[in-house]
C-alpha cells in the first residue's frame, strides 16, 4: 500500500510540474487587472532632427515620460505618460524622415537587479503610406550615478530592440543616455545607434 501512495504522489507532482510548465509562459503581468485599459500614447515629438545625425548608421533618440504604474499591484513599475521618438534618414523603418510614432501599453518593469531596468511596449510606425506594428523592448545598465540640479541622474548604457516578435528583433540599437528621477517619476532620455 506504500508504494501504491508513493506513485500516487509522484504522479500528482508530476502532474502539476507538467501544467504549470505549459501556463506559466503564457502568463503576463496584465493578467493582474483585468480592468486595466489600454494606453495608447501619441508621440508628442519635441525632438527634432538636429538631434541625429544623418549618417550611413541608422539612428534613433528618445525622450520618455515614466509615471507611476495606475495597477497598484505592480509597485516600482512605471508606465509611459508621454515619449518623442525620432528615426534617421538612413533608417529602413522610416526613409524619408516624416513619420508619426505610437506607443501602446509602454511599461517599465520593476527593478529586480540594481541599476538594472526594462521598457517595454507596442510601437507603431506611420509612414503615411502604410503603419508598421512592432515590439519595441530597451534594456539597460547604471554606468554611473550623479546630482544634478538636486535630481538623481542614472547615466545608462544598454539596447532597444524593434521587431514583429520580441524574441527576434528585426532592429537592435546600442543605446546610451540618462535615466533621471523627479519626484516620484522618471525621464529616459536615450540616443541608439544601429
Amino acid at each position: 500500500m506504500v508504494q501504491t501512495g508513493t506513485k500516487s504522489i509522484i504522479l500528482t507532482a508530476a502532474t502539476i510540474m507538467t501544467i504549470l510548465a505549459l501556463t506559466l509562459p503564457s502568463l503576463d503581468l496584465n493578467g493582474f487587472s483585468q480592468t486595466l485599459q489600454r494606453l495608447d500614447f501619441q508621440s508628442n515629438s519635441n525632438i527634432d532632427k538636429s538631434e541625429i545625425k544623418d549618417n550611413t548608421q541608422p539612428e534613433l533618440a528618445a525622450k520618455i515620460q515614466l509615471i507611476p504604474h495606475e495597477n497598484e499591484f505592480l509597485d516600482d513599475y512605471y508606465q509611459v505618460s508621454n515619449f518623442a521618438f525620432v528615426l534617421s534618414n538612413s533608417s529602413q523603418l522610416c526613409p524619408f524622415g516624416n513619420c508619426e510614432y505610437e506607443l501602446e501599453d509602454g511599461t517599465m518593469q520593476a527593478e529586480r537587479i540594481a541599476g538594472e531596468r526594462s521598457l517595454a511596449g507596442r510601437i507603431t510606425i506611420d509612414t503615411g503610406d502604410s503603419k508598421n506594428m512592432m515590439e519595441l523592448r530597451a534594456s539597460w545598465k547604471t554606468i554611473e550615478e550623479i546630482e544634478k540640479n538636486g535630481e538623481n541622474v542614472k547615466v545608462i548604457g544598454g539596447i532597444l530592440e524593434l521587431g514583429i516578435s520580441q524574441f527576434g528583433p528585426e532592429n537592435i540599437y546600442q543605446i546610451n543616455g540618462t535615466l533621471t528621477t523627479d519626484g516620484d517619476n522618471y525621464l529616459l532620455e536615450i540616443k541608439g545607434i544601429k
